[in-house]
């Protein structure tokens, strides 16, 4: 697990940094859209003279102190604000030519003045100097760049020198200035407004950067529930840091805090006739005065129908054309045609698929549903001492139940070697609860003939530790004890005991060989008949020691056999309780009875003794008190009628919050999944089909059908 969380962190770290590198790179362009494009211009810093000839030059400017009337086709004073900001401390010292361009005013600052392609603000007063060549000296603002130097006139000797101010505005230029003429071509402002918001959709944020801040989100809420509460807090204020600012991008485009201005203008829109370098053909030489006006591509069939003729037309200040006439309008078109940006969806889609996939391979998902819809429903917690309480108490998952009686410990169903219960072959994780007769102690005949094999087998072999006599004469057995030999002075009594356990021909092979050389008999059969006539009664066998330890062997192999299956089938047996009840298990695989099992299990003792320990773990756990405890996740019933109920340990209140969160998170991704999966399609196939809907519609307003009713004829 730690190994995963590991990966995890490291996959966010990864997410964090190419999101923050993705953020930059968009604010670089951002910012580069409204800087100034010059190439390599020389800089020098502002003086002090320079900033307050500046500041008294935006006072003296300041559009709240004139009348609203007076400046209302003052595009600059209305659409921005002049002001110095940290970047003003930089002089830019350029040599270009001055393009200027205005609009139908009465108002003498009517003019907008570039450089290149960048926007500049000029003072009025300096009108008179400007030239086909111009050395210019300007610095940044909030908003657009302020020349306070032209062709060597400093805006430092104008706001000090009163005798200049008087003569400041001259409303014709002179003619060696670069300035396009304002022609007939009349421009009239007829208003400034925000742009709507559907038109804000066409330039804002795809939603992609917000779509990876909300699967990286995502992504660290799952870290939080799996990892360890070290890294809580950093998680979650990392978490929330992300959440906060994806909300506060939604809110900012909601609100339109970040919409631009769009001039009302009224004229005749020409074509010069000559291609700009926009490349896009004859949409791109047209000019509304001596505004070169910028269409989007796919109305270029349809502006020509409104050239030279009086037209309503709205543009952004970078000339950005986003309606035309009565049919042309960006804004109808998202009305009517919504976008279909599909690529947020598709970030999204990839994340929950993702994430779904590990929480399916990393995380056990079965408790932390059950526990939590259980926990919302409200558990009930029961305390139960006897079977018929318990079977009158209605009981759901997620319940706590407390259990205290006495009954059986589970018995696996196949018993091996091999196994690794530690409590075998009774598993007392599970108890059976019922009201029936407790099952007897496990008996078997085999047991007792295997027994009685090696009774006397052992007592013939050890008559001086077994404390029985043997039926010979004292001086004869004395000689053989000095002669180092043993004597089977019952061999009669083994060769019938061996045929009780081994009454299948197959059984005992080695055993009975053995027996028939010491009888001298022809087989096994006849070694048997004659044991049972009483031909052998009285008949000893003299071994030597070797002879006499290889015999106690092949008995001790032979009964080793009958000792495992029996036990093995007596334990099994054990595993047919009555029908009815209750089987309590604990799903952790912990303890229901108290500690007085032997800590070996069955299978480490060797075959011979497994029959004792199986019966000394029957005496203690065929009755036994047992206690449980936790909350239930499982209720089911077999078909025997007993009903199996699993309790697990209850949670504390941190792990149920983990539950919880584990659950909530995964209804939020599969509801993403399936949402953004059903986006992603219907948004791809419509985003095909936008453009051609768009086109239809403005060939069925540019070109209608008329429709011609039947003439009636009069009878």
């Amino acid at each position: 697990m730690s190994t995963v969380v590991e990966t995890l962190m490291f996959m966010s770290a990864v997410i964090i940094i190419a999101g923050i590198g993705l953020w930059w790179v968009l604010r670089r362009r951002r910012l580069a859209s409204t800087s100034m494009h010059f190439s390599k211009p020389n800089q020098r810093k502002l003086t002090q003279q320079e900033r307050d000839a500046v500041e008294k030059y935006f006072r003296q400017n300041d559009p709240l102190s004139q009348t609203p009337m007076t400046h209302r086709s003052n595009l600059i004073l209305q659409r921005d604000k002049l002001a110095l900001t940290a970047k003003s401390e930089n002089v830019y010292s350029v040599t270009r030519a001055i393009t200027r361009y205005g609009l139908a005013s009465d108002d003498p600052n009517k003019w907008r003045y570039f450089l290149e392609t960048t926007e500049i603000h000029l003072p009025l007063f300096w009108e008179q100097y400007i030239a086909q060549e111009n050395h210019v000296e300007l610095i940044k603002t909030q908003t657009i760049p302020l020349v306070i130097s032209l062709n060597g006139h400093s805006l430092v000797d104008h706001i000090y020198d009163r005798a200049s101010v008087t003569s400041a505005v001259i409303t014709t230029p002179p003619q060696n200035a670069s300035i396009r003429p304002e022609e007939n071509d009349h421009v009239e402002l007829l208003s400034v407004r925000q742009e709507t918001k559907e038109e804000y959709q066409l330039t804002q944020s795809s939603g992609i950067l917000e779509a990876l801040a909300l699967s990286l989100v995502m992504i660290l809420v799952f870290i939080t529930l799996i990892g360890p509460a070290s890294i809580l807090p950093w998680m979650l204020a990392l978490t929330l840091l992300l959440a906060a600012w994806v909300g506060w991008r939604i809110i900012a485009d909601t609100l339109g805090r970040n919409r631009k201005e769009i001039h009302c203008l009224r004229g005749m829109p020409k074509r010069w006739g000559l291609f700009g370098e926009s490349k896009q053909g004859d949409i791109s030489n047209i000019s509304l005065g001596v505004v070169d006006l910028i269409y989007p591509p796919h109305w270029q069939a349809y502006i020509n129908r409104e050239l030279g003729q009086k037209t309503d037309i709205d543009v952004y200040l970078n000339s950005q054309v986003v309606r035309q006439g009565r049919y042309l309008s960006l804004h109808d078109e998202v009305k009517n045609f919504p976008l279909q940006r599909w690529g947020k969806n598709l970030v999204l889609t990839c994340a929950s698929i993702f994430l779904l996939m590990v929480m399916l391979a990393y995380v056990p998902l079965s408790l932390p549903l059950k526990l939590s819809f259980a926990w919302l429903q409200g558990a009930q917690s029961t305390q139960v001492n006897s079977v018929a309480a318990l079977e009158k108490t209605p009981l759901r998952v997620g319940d706590t139940l407390k259990v205290q009686g006495s009954g059986m410990c589970y018995v696996p169903p196949r018993l091996n070697a091999g196994s690794s219960t530690p409590f075998m072959p009774f598993d007392c994780s599970a108890v059976y609860w019922n009201e029936a007769t407790p099952l007897p102690m496990p008996e078997s005949e085999t047991i007792e003939a295997a027994d009685d094999l090696l009774a006397t087998v052992h007592t013939q072999l050890h008559p001086n530790g077994s404390g029985t006599e043997q039926n010979i004469n004292p001086q004869l057995a004395t000689a053989i004890e000095k002669s180092g030999m043993i004597l089977l002075d019952d061999f009669s009594d083994i060769v019938l005991k061996t045929q009780a356990l081994c009454s299948n021909s197959e059984d005992c092979v080695r055993l009975k060989n053995a027996l028939v050389n010491l009888g001298n008999a022809d087989n096994w059969g006849t070694l048997v008949k004659r044991a049972k006539s009483g031909s052998l009664k009285g008949m000893n066998v003299l071994l030597r020691p070797v002879s006499a330890e290889s015999l106690n062997e092949l008995v001790n192999t032979a009964t080793t056999a009958f000792y495992s299956n029996e036990t093995l089938r007596a334990a099994e047996a054990l595993n047919s309780p009555p029908p009815g009840g209750f089987l309590i298990s604990n799903d952790e695989g912990k303890q229901l009875v108290p500690e007085k099992r032997p800590p070996l299990t069955l299978f480490a003792y060797n075959p011979l003794d497994q029959w004792k320990q199986l019966q000394n773990l029957s005496a203690m756990l065929l009755h036994t008190s047992f206690s449980a405890q936790g909350v239930i996740t499982n209720i089911s019933i077999d078909a025997n009628g007993t009903r199996h109920i699993s309790l697990h340990s209850e949670p504390d209140i941190s792990t149920l919050w983990r539950y919880l969160g584990t659950t909530v998170l995964l209804i939020v991704i599969i509801a993403t999944l399936l949402v953004n999966v059903t986006l992603l399609i219907k948004r791809r196939f419509n985003d095909q089909l936008r453009m051609e809907k768009i086109l239809s519609y403005y060939n069925s307003c540019f070109n209608p059908t008329i429709i011609t009713q039947p003439s009636r004829t009069l009878d």
